[in-house]
């Protein structure tokens, strides 16, 4: 009986962390899924909205590519998931066998009680056996016995009892797990169709790029100059703050207390900062780099290029003072936010919802964006530190949240 017990106890205590880990593993696969679904969804609206002008664009080119990336990496995470599956269905397995063996045992054990009860079923064998004693305390141990025996066989029927519950709740999960394998391939099945389409789509396109390179690449310069006109003006309002300060006597921004403070809390969140627009595909990359699409092309970027829906809000990133609302041809209108040291530039905003000398919240609108000719919007994001030694960007990927 002992054994049984033991036994029991040891199979449920080894069960325990590995199906709690597992389950965690499940939670963030299933999350990872949802977020990814999501991504797909979005890009495929941003795909129809940019193939409604009719007209071949970059844009469409690298969200198409996007959604490729996603799609590739749902259909791994489904590979994945069913990995575990499969690790589920073999540890219910075992469980199941694990349980069946146990109401063997208990019933095997019973069968015997049962036996020995019916070998010895006259009423005064009991009687005889306590009277038999040699003294008073072996009949009061032959009386307990006799009680615990009695116990003892009504707590195996109720093990039994309890084991086959167990059984059938086990038999249960292993048929839900079974079924919802079967969804999930063809979950996966479906996501492999899909990704196969959209890699037809890139191909062709990718043709038509290699026939219109040049008109592309000139675009591709006419981005770069409109990148430099809102370094030079975001530069100038700066080194303009700083003039003002050192008329007041005032050391620059890192140096204050207020700003130290200010400067710190906006360190303190890299990696974390929210995105500018709610949703959107980031479609130009920091720095310079030959562009991944048109060979001939270079792309010098001070900050990143996010792909979004046509006349999306664009969002402070965290809270601050706005320093400057400038005008610049071509890039609409641009909102710098001051952060101490830091400073969030936004760009290719149509319309502006703050003005010089506000202060902002996190999230809070600061402007439209302008619509491109290809049917959607594209927001300008920079970051700038001010240093002893002068200004930089930094890369904003790496700060904003992932």
């Amino acid at each position: 009986m002992i054994r049984t017990i033991k036994h029991i106890l040891i199979v449920g205590a080894l069960l325990l962390p590995s199906l709690f880990y597992g389950q965690k593993k499940s939670d963030l696969l299933k999350r990872q899924e949802k977020k990814l679904l999501e991504k797909i969804e979005h890009t495929k609206e941003l795909i129809n909205q940019t193939r409604a002008t009719k007209k071949l664009t970059l844009s469409e080119i690298n969200i198409v590519n996007k959604q490729i990336q996603y799609r590739q990496k749902l259909i791994d995470n489904y590979s994945f998931q069913l990995r575990k599956m499969d690790e589920k269905i073999k540890e219910i397995n075992r469980q199941i066998s694990s349980l069946t063996n146990t109401d063997k045992i208990l019933k095997e054990e019973y069968r015997k009680m049962i036996l020995y009860a019916f070998k010895n079923r006259d009423p005064n064998y009991k009687f005889l056996y306590i009277i038999s004693s040699s003294t008073f305390s072996e009949a009061f141990h032959r009386m307990k016995y006799i009680q615990y025996y009695k116990d003892y066989r009504l707590k195996q029927i109720d093990r039994i009892k309890k084991t086959q519950i167990n059984l059938e709740i086990k038999k249960g999960e292993y048929f839900e797990e079974i079924k919802r394998k079967k969804s999930l391939l063809d979950n996966k099945k479906q996501e492999k169709i899909d990704y196969q389409k959209d890699k037809n789509i890139q191909i062709i396109s990718l043709e038509k790029i290699k026939n219109n390179e040049k008109n592309l690449a000139e675009d591709l310069e006419k981005n770069n100059i409109k990148r430099q006109e809102i370094a030079k003006a975001v530069k100038k309002a700066i080194e303009k703050e700083i003039r003002a300060l050192e008329k007041l006597k005032k050391s620059k921004f890192d140096y204050t207390p207020e700003g130290k403070a200010l400067s710190k809390n906006f360190s303190n969140n890299k990696g974390r900062l929210i995105w500018p627009v709610e949703k959107g595909e980031v479609t130009s990359r920091y720095g310079k780099h030959q562009h991944h699409l048109v060979s001939t092309a270079t792309v010098d970027n001070n900050g990143i290029d996010i792909t979004t829906s046509k006349n999306a809000n664009v969002r402070a990133v965290f809270g601050g003072k706005v320093t400057s609302v400038l005008i610049i041809p071509g890039a609409g209108r641009v909102v710098m936010v001051s952060h101490g040291e830091y400073r969030t530039v936004y760009a290719n905003l149509q319309e502006v919802y703050v003005k010089k000398g506000d202060l902002i919240k996190t999230k809070d609108k600061v402007g439209k964006l302008l619509a491109k000719e290809s049917g959607i919007s594209e927001a300008h994001f920079e970051i700038w530190r001010i240093l002893a030694e002068g200004l930089n960007t930094v890369n904003p990927s790496v700060w904003l949240s992932k």
